[in-house]
């Protein structure tokens, strides 16, 4: 039958956009590093989002789709980029404090698949099983890639990396 399009103002694309915004940015910026290339992605993520016209069952899982779509769309620019992910000259706009943008470029040396969960899990606050459910992965990989991820971090303030 495929996807159809939701008729319930909940799922329109100006509710997604005013409701889910900040958030799509945060994520995007967390594993890029820039807050232009983090709204060049969100503006795929609600491209996306228009074309496709997804149906989902409850709120829950139209923001489950739209992180699982940001952090895709993520990876795939970084993919296209091959670049050293480092925070941009303009990313002081969005981190003024300067404890801020150290944790960041922290996070920004870690590789993606633990950028994510860490980003999702310490600072929107989701659980494993949730965050497992969002990227179409096992709870008990969250909790492996969170332990790696927390390990990669501790490695990198220890040597002096940052």
């Amino acid at each position: 039958m495929g996807n159809t399009y939701q008729t319930d103002t909940d799922f329109s694309l100006e509710t997604a956009v005013q409701t889910h915004t900040q958030m799509l940015f945060r994520i995007a910026f967390s594993m890029t590093g820039s807050p232009d290339d983090a709204e060049d992605i969100l503006q795929n993520v609600f491209l996306k989002y228009h074309l496709k016209h997804p149906a989902f069952s409850d709120t829950e899982h139209c923001k489950a789709w739209l992180i699982r779509t940001a952090v895709n769309e993520t990876k795939d620019f970084l993919r296209f980029r091959k670049r050293q992910r480092t925070l941009s000259e303009n990313a002081a706009q969005v981190l003024p404090r300067e404890q801020d943008r150290t944790v960041m470029e922290a996070l920004l040396a870690l590789p993606i698949k633990f950028q994510s969960v860490m980003y999702l899990f310490y600072v929107e606050g989701y659980r494993a099983e949730e965050i497992g459910k969002m990227l179409g992965v096992s709870s008990a990989a969250v909790r492996k890639r969170l332990q790696k991820g927390r390990a990669a971090l501790k490695s990198i303030y220890l040597e002096g990396e940052l």
